[in-house]
């Protein structure tokens, strides 16, 4: 049941902020440039799909959530699928919900390699002497998820986030037509296998941010009340926490919620009274401390320089995101970080169950650019159970001549708005 409750590298509430601190200065322009009819009220509604699309290459994260679908937008064709979304766009709220993808790619690559890996080794002595000065999220989940909560937990401490922003971006949509379709381009696999109901899958976002992280804010001034409330004294209990009611959750976002309900309220109880062992030990708060602190606001000037730098390339030819893993902020190759490695095997294998037959020329040219230089007996002697799967498929997809897909067909009525 709580396998699935992780943080990205900049949580729910440091997403927004960037897509916030990019909107009138950054986006707006770009979004009156192409669509020079568009009204305020259609402003307001983009925003929306703003944050969803900020948000969207997490949603694996959340409990029933699909962990291949995250794995796959964080550490494979990355840079790919966020221009593809670009490219794809096809209104203002579609335009609007990539832009918001390409802020989670910025957030990404230079929160994870300027803060929170520089950031884990000065809280975790023990992990610094085994790891060096920097520590990844796969050579230590737990104290990875604690520091992005931890980050969350700070500048709501200091009123970064107050309750009414935290309420817009609840209301946040997610453009289903052009997710599907940048998705299919880009890994050959259709949304409807990923998530047997998106839209409740979705629902099931809204929810949880709904329920799950007013309830750890809680919790954490709770907690942590003197320190929180020393960083900013007028902050109130109140002020700190947002709550939506359940009438209030079912006029904005309707009933469709993926099943078994009963489940994910019973995650949310057991999280508010279980010691934070096991899987929950991820959400324990632990201070960044002040050397912390500074790394977070360097890498958050960072992220709105390079993601503004890349807004004003959007428009022209000259936009290139390399695809890299969002866990280091490097360019992916073979046996650079081994979840990417894993998720590289796991489509592999997958497009080859499917008998390739929705491979594009550059799905197939990115995966054999990937294993170039590939020893298959290491291949073999994988952990994962389908080693000589990978084998064999890596043998076929670098003889396939061409590649082609069939047409999608897009998901029947699509709710990824509240509207």
């Amino acid at each position: 049941m709580f396998t699935s409750l992780n943080a990205g590298a900049y949580s729910i509430l440091a997403h927004e902020a960037i897509i916030d601190a990019s909107w009138q200065p950054s986006i707006v322009p770009l979004l009156k440039q192409k669509y020079p009819n568009i009204t305020d009220a259609d402003i307001k509604k983009a925003h929306s799909y703003a944050y969803g699309g900020a948000m969207v290459a997490d949603m694996g994260y959340m409990p029933f959530g699909n962990g291949f679908f995250t794995d796959l937008l964080h550490y494979v064709r990355s840079g790919d699928f966020v221009q593809a979304l670009i490219r794809d766009a096809q209104n203002v709220n579609e335009y609007a919900f990539a832009l918001g993808a390409m802020s989670h790619y910025m957030a990404d690559k230079y929160g994870h390699s300027l803060a929170t890996n520089r950031n884990v080794p000065l809280i975790y002595p023990k992990l610094k002497q085994k790891f060096g000065n920097e520590v990844t999220y796969a050579e230590d989940h737990t104290s990875h998820s604690r520091m992005e909560f931890s980050y969350d937990v700070l500048q709501t401490g200091r009123g970064s986030y107050t309750s009414e922003g935290y309420h817009d971006f609840v209301g946040f949509n997610i453009a289903v037509p052009v997710l599907e379709k940048a998705f299919y381009e880009t890994y050959g696999q259709e949304l409807t296998s990923i998530f047997s109901n998106i839209n409740g899958s979705i629902n099931n976002l809204r929810w949880g941010v709904r329920n799950l992280f007013p309830k750890l804010t809680k919790s954490a001034f709770k907690s942590h009340k003197d320190e929180i409330l020393k960083m900013n004294p007028d902050m109130t209990a109140k002020k700190f926490q947002y709550k939506m009611s359940k009438k209030s959750f079912r006029l904005e976002y309707g009933k469709n919620m993926q099943q078994p309900k009963f489940f994910a309220r019973l995650a949310v109880f057991f999280i508010r009274i279980l010691p934070k062992v096991g899987p929950l030990k991820t959400l324990k708060y632990v201070s960044p401390g002040k050397e912390g602190e500074k790394l977070f606001a360097q890498s958050f000037d960072s992220i709105l320089v390079n993601y503004n730098l890349a807004l004003k390339k959007v428009d022209s030819e000259s936009l290139v995101l390399p695809d890299i893993d969002f866990d280091t902020g490097h360019n992916t190759a073979l046996g650079e970080y081994p979840l990417a490695d894993n998720t590289y095997d796991r489509l592999l294998v997958k497009l080859q169950e499917q008998k390739y037959k929705n491979i594009t020329p550059e799905l197939q040219q990115s995966i054999v650019s990937y294993y170039k230089n590939a020893d298959t007996s290491a291949l073999a002697r994988k952990k994962v159970k389908d080693g000589d799967k990978v084998i064999l498929a890596l043998q076929t997809i670098r003889k396939l001549k061409g590649g082609s897909q069939e047409p999608l067909k897009p998901i029947e009525n699509p709710n990824g708005s509240t509207e």
